[in-house]
């Protein structure tokens, strides 16, 4: 299935805006311990791995180009 260049970008913007968001939450509470750190770091994992896959597809799209 095709996915517009558009629609992957906006995705991979908002994916990357979702990591800053929890980037910006921990610096501000500071990391946890224990199975605290897990639950606080595993919140924004899919948008980590989301964000490598929408960045693998712009860019091989741009390669092919």
């Amino acid at each position: 299935m095709k996915i517009n260049y558009k629609i992957q970008f906006t995705l991979f913007i908002i994916c990357l805006f979702f990591i800053a968001l929890g980037i910006f939450q921990i610096s501000n509470t500071g990391l946890k311990t224990g199975s605290d750190l897990f639950w606080q770091l595993s919140a924004f994992v899919p948008f980590v791995l989301s964000s490598i896959v929408f960045g693998m597809n712009l860019y091989s799209k741009r390669i092919k180009n």
